[in-house]
């Protein structure tokens, strides 16, 4: 298996602190950098080229998940997780439709950040079971 490099935007240091912790101890995946902004994102993923992202859109200035799909134009290989402490299911499915691979609430971290990252990483989806009934009407709908 080879290195996961992920980058942490997370606009609260304590957020970003509780990732790298939870990641370093991890020998298969590397922290290349840390961003604290929307643009600090979009220019990092695209100068580092993370496999994976962890990003908490919430304290994006006005841009919010629309930021997922800037970065991928920029960096379309890097994949996404969003983190929020409290993501509506619109928010979370407004994600996925720009390119997102998935969602982790922030109280979720310990337990499974590395699983999602590993997943993500793989190119599988991550996200709570409470959405997947919402993800199949989204692509049938009135098929569920």
């Amino acid at each position: 298996m080879l290195l996961t490099t992920v980058l942490i935007a997370d606009f609260e240091k304590a957020g970003r602190a509780t990732c790298q912790r939870l990641l370093q101890r991890e020998k298969k995946i590397k922290v290349v950098g840390e961003a604290r902004c929307g643009l600090e994102a979009m220019t990092a993923a695209a100068k580092l080229k993370p496999r994976v992202l962890l990003l908490d859109p919430s304290g994006v200035e006005g841009e919010g998940v629309s930021l997922v799909s800037t970065i991928l134009e920029k960096s379309p290989e890097t994949r996404i997780i969003l983190l929020s402490e409290h993501a509506s299911d619109a928010d979370i499915l407004d994600a996925l439709s720009q390119g997102a691979l998935g969602y982790l609430a922030k109280p979720a971290l310990p337990t499974y950040l590395t699983k999602a990252v590993r997943a993500v990483a793989a190119g599988e989806a991550w996200v709570p079971r409470r959405m997947i009934g919402r993800l199949i009407d989204q692509l049938a709908p009135g098929q569920a």
